[in-house]
């Protein structure tokens, strides 16, 4: 599970996918749920090979509810803070959740290279920090990783 507001971009392309072996991107959101024209470029924009299925919420929670074979080569990307935890209230249990990217707006602050977060957001991911979830941000793998636990008390 990574929250990355760009969903599929170059990192996801040529550094993720080959880093956690991914063979299938799952896109969680409304917006592109319901935009066909965006769907296609995101497909596009995927590596050959890589099955890219988009779903709204609550399809998101059927489909990633389900008992899917090599559920851990699925990438599952989201935009926000807010569709991780509804994923996870809808009973997409996950483990471990990064952070890779979220871009500065009004009303939000950095707390860690390019991703800036709101005081909801925060709030967001301490409350899934407190069902357990292994929050990390990390932009790339190999880079520099930090524990949102680590960074709590400074937010």
């Amino acid at each position: 599970m990574r929250i990355d507001d760009r969903l599929i971009h170059g990192q996801v392309v040529t550094i993720w996918v080959k880093a956690l072996r991914t063979n299938r991107i799952v896109i969680v959101d409304d917006d592109v749920a319901a935009d066909s024209f965006m769907q296609d470029v995101l497909c596009l924009a995927a590596p050959p090979g890589i099955k890219v299925d988009v779903y709204n919420v609550q399809e998101g929670i059927a489909a990633l509810g389900e008992d899917v074979p090599n559920r851990d080569k699925i990438l599952v990307l989201v935009k926000s803070p807010r569709v991780a935890e509804q994923l996870y209230k809808g009973g997409v249990k996950f483990k471990a959740l990064n952070v890779g990217g979220i871009g500065a707006a009004p009303g939000r602050k950095n707390v860690f290279k390019n991703i800036s977060m709101s005081d909801e957001e925060i709030a967001t991911l301490k409350r899934l920090m407190e069902e357990g979830v292994e929050i990390t941000l990390q932009t790339v793998p190999g880079e520099k990783c930090v524990s949102f636990a680590s960074l709590v008390s400074k937010l």
